[in-house]
């Protein structure tokens, strides 16, 4: 079975990138196969080429910390992806440890120094610094243009540690090393190397963040993942809500370099606010928690009224803020749902849609915006590698919006009704969490995105 899955990615990379040479074998084209990732020379770089973080604070204090406890600075170390990879290489083959390794330790996969010692992954100390400094900085270009999909996809970046380090700068100095000035850093291609996912065999689109992006009016009106991710959370609220990027954002990115008009935050914040706090850094997961109840809006209508007689609720909920879905990334187990509750005027409910139960699981019968993954077999499956379809995808496009009708029975012997609407998001189930990391797995909290309560008179 092995041989056989070995064959099937090398016959389907070999077709789809058309190599003109007969002879070319597919790992001088992906060294690092089957991630894209890899070096300028096309060779494996040791990890000790590579500067530690902690180096570059001594110049760019502000950005290394705020680096400092982000996802990015966690991409290595985060126990439930630890746990996903351990999984999926023992049920997928080794070739998991450069699939995964190549956006969430690039330093390590480029090095091959990615090692297993009971049970965990481990690598010297630089690679497990995850989405690094030097990381980022010694990126030259991307290889999209002879990915199978033609975007940026599977770490679809070609590194080359040294001297020289490239940003958005076109003017930088410095006396440490050497500067260059890289369009790529300002790009939402730099991103999408790594917030683009597909199953190297099916070429399955199983984290989608950068399509999503790319075919949206953000895109079309010049907003890159960068101005909202790499600003502080309240610029990035205005810019996509006006769809207009700010003309200056001061901030000196270096303490011996001069005052920029515009300056990139680096905390990288998206909408995981579990595993930052798990990780010690109370202020990512705090951010984190801010862009989501941002993210969305909620607008509810009652129609009927009558006593005794059906009613309808309509729920419109509209993605506000985010220039790609909501939810996005691994949309088979992210969980944005609405939760209802109907009460009368004794407080007795008289509906009610989308709470927990006692082992932290969503009512069923919530409306639930995700993507319903299954196997090649038609099975529900939340693991990546098992993927080859989605079923369903109820995620909402930017600036897009998702209608849900609830029908209710009004009540005979009350006066009026109280409608309590939640928009509630997990970046994963309690249940994954717990597969995980079994008796370990943290209590995977619930935040209210949005919320919207109505009182209505009966008739």
């Amino acid at each position: 079975m092995k041989r056989i899955i070995y064959s099937l990615f090398f016959l389907f990379f070999f077709s789809s990138l058309a190599l003109s040479a007969d002879d070319v074998k597919i790992k001088e084209v992906f060294p690092f196969f089957p991630s894209l990732l890899t070096t300028k020379s096309g060779q494996p770089v040791n990890s000790s080429h590579f500067e530690s973080p902690s180096v570059c604070m001594g110049c760019h204090p502000d950005i290394y910390n705020q680096w400092k406890g982000s996802m990015h600075s966690n991409a290595f170390k985060d126990p439930v992806f630890q746990a996903l990879w351990n999984l999926a290489e023992k049920e997928a083959g080794p070739e998991m440890r450069n699939l995964c390794g190549g956006c969430h330790t690039a330093i390590g996969t480029v090095a091959q120094e990615v090692r297993k010692e009971d049970g965990k992954f481990l690598a010297s100390e630089v690679a497990m610094e995850g989405v690094s400094c030097d990381l980022c900085h010694t990126i030259v270009e991307t290889r999209m243009k002879i990915s199978p999909t033609g975007l940026p996809q599977n770490a679809s970046f070609v590194v080359e540690p040294g001297d020289v380090k490239r940003g958005p700068y076109k003017d930088s100095k410095s006396t440490y090393h050497k500067s260059e000035y890289s369009e790529l850093h300002t790009k939402s291609e730099f991103c999408g190397s790594c917030h683009n996912v597909f199953h190297p065999v099916s070429n399955f689109h199983i984290e989608n963040t950068y399509t999503e992006w790319k075919f949206s009016v953000y895109a079309q009106k010049g907003i890159q993942c960068q101005d909202c991710h790499m600003v502080p959370v309240e610029v990035a609220i205005q810019t996509a809500k006006t769809l207009k990027k700010p003309d200056k954002l001061p901030g000196r990115p270096s303490n011996v370099g001069p005052m920029r008009d515009y300056m990139y935050t680096h905390e990288f914040v998206g909408g995981n606010a579990v595993i930052p706090k798990l990780m010690g850094s109370d202020k990512h997961s705090e951010i984190a928690i801010k862009r989501l109840q941002n993210a969305a809006s909620l607008d509810v209508k009652f129609t009927g009224g009558k006593k005794g007689d059906l009613s309808e609720i309509t729920v419109k909920v509209k993605n506000e803020t985010a220039g790609h879905n909501l939810p996005t990334s691994l949309t088979e187990v992210r969980e944005m749902w609405l939760e209802i509750t109907v009460t009368d005027d004794k407080g007795k409910v008289v509906y009610k849609s989308g709470g927990l139960d006692k082992d932290g699981n969503v009512d069923p019968s919530a409306e639930m915006f995700n993507a319903y993954a299954v196997d090649e077999h038609g099975y529900h499956t939340v693991k990546p590698w098992e993927i080859a379809r989605f079923e369903y995808n109820n995620t909402i496009p930017p600036k897009g919006s998702k209608t849900v009708k609830y029908t209710i029975l009004t009540p005979k012997d009350s006066k009026n009704l109280k409608v309590d609407v939640k928009l509630n998001y997990r970046s994963y189930p309690q249940a994954v969490a717990n597969m995980l990391l079994g008796p370990n797995a943290p209590k995977i909290p619930t935040i209210l995105m949005t919320s919207k309560t109505m009182n209505v008179a009966l008739k």
